[in-house]
Formats: C-alpha cells, sequence, structure tokens
C-alpha cells in the first residue's frame, strides 16, 4: 500500500521515494478537495501522487498497471507543439493591435509580436527604435502561456526573475504579459 512518508515525502508499493517541496504537497491536497489532482516526480521513471479530498490516494508507478478507474480519470498528456499555429499566430495580432489601440494609445509606441519555434517574442516599438521586452512560450492554450521577462543586464530573457515592477499582471495571458512589460520598461 503506498503511504505519505513525510508531509511532503510518498512512498510507492515497489520501493520508490518521490519527494516535494512541502507547499506544493499543501496546494495540491487544498486542490484536490473536488477534484482529482496529479503531481509528477521528476525522477527517469516518474510516479504520479494522486490528490483527492485533501489526501494521497493512489501513486502511479510506472512499473505496475493503474486502476481502470485511473486511467479513465488521469490527464492526457500533450505534446508541447514545435511552432505556434498559423491560427493561433492570427489570434494574436488581434490581441496585440487592440492592447496598441486600447491600453497603450500612442501610435508612436506599439508592441510587435515576432516568432521563433514555440515562441512569442513581445517587442516594443517605442519612437522608431525596437526593443526587446519578454518571451513567451506556447503550451497549447492560449491562458497559459510561459514567460520570461527580457533582462538588459545579461542581454537574455529570463523565465526565473519575478522581482520586476509589473511581474503582479503575469497570469498567463499575452494581455498580462503586455501590461508587465509596460510597468517593467515604461513608455
Amino acid at each position: 500500500m503506498p503511504k505519505e512518508i513525510f508531509p511532503s515525502s510518498f512512498e510507492c508499493d515497489c520501493g520508490h521515494q518521490s519527494d516535494f517541496s512541502e507547499n506544493t504537497v499543501r496546494d495540491m491536497k487544498a486542490m484536490s478537495q473536488k477534484k482529482k489532482v496529479y503531481l509528477a516526480d521528476s525522477a527517469p521513471e516518474e510516479h504520479t501522487i494522486v490528490f483527492y479530498r485533501g489526501k494521497m490516494v493512489e501513486i502511479q508507478c510506472p512499473k505496475q498497471p493503474s486502476s481502470r478507474e485511473t486511467k479513465k480519470s488521469a490527464p492526457k498528456k500533450r505534446a508541447t507543439p514545435r511552432g505556434i499555429p498559423d491560427e493561433v499566430k492570427t489570434d494574436v495580432a488581434a490581441i496585440v493591435e487592440h492592447f496598441n489601440t486600447a491600453v497603450i494609445r500612442n501610435p508612436l509606441c506599439v508592441y510587435v509580436p515576432r516568432y521563433k519555434g514555440k515562441y512569442l517574442y513581445l517587442d516594443r516599438r517605442d519612437y522608431g527604435r525596437l526593443s526587446p521586452i519578454c518571451r513567451l512560450e506556447y503550451t497549447g492554450n492560449m491562458q497559459k502561456w510561459s514567460f520570461a521577462i527580457y533582462k538588459y543586464s545579461d542581454e537574455q530573457y529570463d523565465a526565473e526573475e519575478w522581482f520586476f515592477p509589473g511581474a503582479e499582471h503575469v497570469d498567463g495571458t499575452i494581455e498580462g504579459a503586455m501590461k508587465a512589460g509596460l510597468e517593467a520598461y515604461p513608455a
């Protein structure tokens, strides 16, 4: 029987131990009050801890077959797309154009999207000068883009940097990223 060893460690029947931060486990238990929540470890043979109604109810082990119920309710793994689909690029263009006209309202200061693979780069043209602001990674969901701010100090995008003016606007949306960019780098 799988068991919780510490407030943040779990042991599978096969003997594998999965360790997480206590805050992560506490958040997962809280989110599991109304639906099953899955937390995967990063071991080469990935184990997934299943929480429901605030408790660990199962450990999905790659060495053991999953129960029928778990197979039905397990989240489907989706591969991250290699590139951003054309229809998403069309939506992005409309969102950026709307933000430029409704929020910035200065034709000499506008966001300009560019693409490379699965990344959307939001640059800003301020009075003729084009400057990098942030990079978003397409995850397959228009409401859940991964964010990285451009740091002029080392001239690279940093997904780990969250201590900058406007960070509170980053919410997975393109609009949130543009609002954060306006505060981080005022026009």
